[in-house]
């Protein structure tokens, strides 16, 4: 036997339901996509930089001069940068608690390059510029390495040569990951708190708008768990319906953004695309839409009902 229609969808202010549940998710859709996102980035950065150091050798200042002792000079500064690149070299290798060192050719170095100077490529500006030599240097994940007692070992060996320690940059990016992350969660709470509190008014507005119906039902000894579920099961499908709307919106704007960010990615970024977990937990926002109108229209009403005679 069907269930009376005690709330139509074209009545009362419960029509405007599905448009604040659509709003609602799209932005809750949003905050979610950019706190997976975030989440995403963090973990790649981790995994790019964890254990890792990078020794930089800067470039032996340039002497003065005519243009015959240039070149020559020129030549004898090459082969002290190549001494300097061994000695740097041997020192690592030698050095407890240091797995991997691999020094960066001057292609590669000028691709890390190119998404700040363009592709200028080697004779163009990137070749004119005194790149510095720079050394990635792998570190053991159970052995220390004490990188103060490192840099004055590198120190001696020459001027210009310095430590790059990711560990101390990346921290302080984790935490501002984590903290937008943070910041993330709250307006979903927040998004949450507005949703439950307009299905409360609603629900009400409908209960006091069909009252003459309920206490008829009610007299007639209908339980209240069953007219509970007549309210119950409207507001499902209206959270449903405004949730699918408000996913299709958010689809057409992370379209839309990720065109947008295709060029921002790069050696800092990474991929900003979301990960197939990613879309299937925003996938199941409608659902969880539905069923959290559907929940707080049923403890409304139970209230509602706890106060007739």
């Amino acid at each position: 036997m069907a269930a009376p229609d005690l709330i139509p969808d074209s009545e009362g202010a419960g029509r405007f339901l599905p448009w604040v549940v659509a709003v609602m998710v799209f932005f809750a859709a949003l905050a979610g996509a950019a706190a997976l996102a975030l989440h995403q980035a963090t973990g790649t950065w981790r995994n790019d930089l964890a254990n890792t150091i990078t020794v930089e050798i800067s470039p032996l200042d340039s002497p003065s001069g005519g243009d015959g002792r240039n070149d020559d000079s020129a030549g004898a500064r090459a082969a002290r940068e190549s001494e300097r690149l061994a000695a740097v070299t041997a020192v690592l290798r030698a050095t407890a608690g240091i797995i991997g060192v691999r020094p960066l050719e001057t292609a590669e170095i000028a691709s890390l390059l190119q998404p700040w100077l363009g592709d200028s490529g080697p004779a163009g500006l990137i070749g004119d510029l005194p790149l510095p030599r720079l050394i990635d240097v792998q570190l053991s994940a159970t052995e220390r390495v004490d990188l103060s007692a490192l840099a004055k070992r590198l120190a001696g060996i020459g001027p210009g040569i310095r430590i790059d320690d990711h560990q101390i940059w990346l921290g302080k990016l984790v935490r501002l990951s984590q903290s937008l992350q943070w910041m993330m969660a709250a307006c979903l709470a927040m998004i949450c708190f507005a949703t439950c509190a307009v299905v409360i008014f609603g629900t009400r507005a409908a209960f006091a708008a069909h009252l003459e119906v309920v206490e008829l039902l009610h007299v007639m000894g209908a339980r209240d768990g069953y007219i509970a579920r007549l309210f119950q099961w409207r507001a499902m499908t209206m959270g449903l319906k405004g949730g699918l709307i408000g996913l299709a919106v958010t689809a057409a704007a992370l379209f839309a953004l990720s065109r947008l960010a295709a060029d921002l990615e790069g050696p800092l970024f990474g991929d900003l695309a979301l990960s197939p977990f990613a879309l299937l937990v925003l996938a199941t926002l409608p659902f969880l839409a539905a069923a959290l109108t559907a929940l707080t229209a049923r403890r409304t009403v139970l209230r509602e009902l706890s106060r007739l005679p």
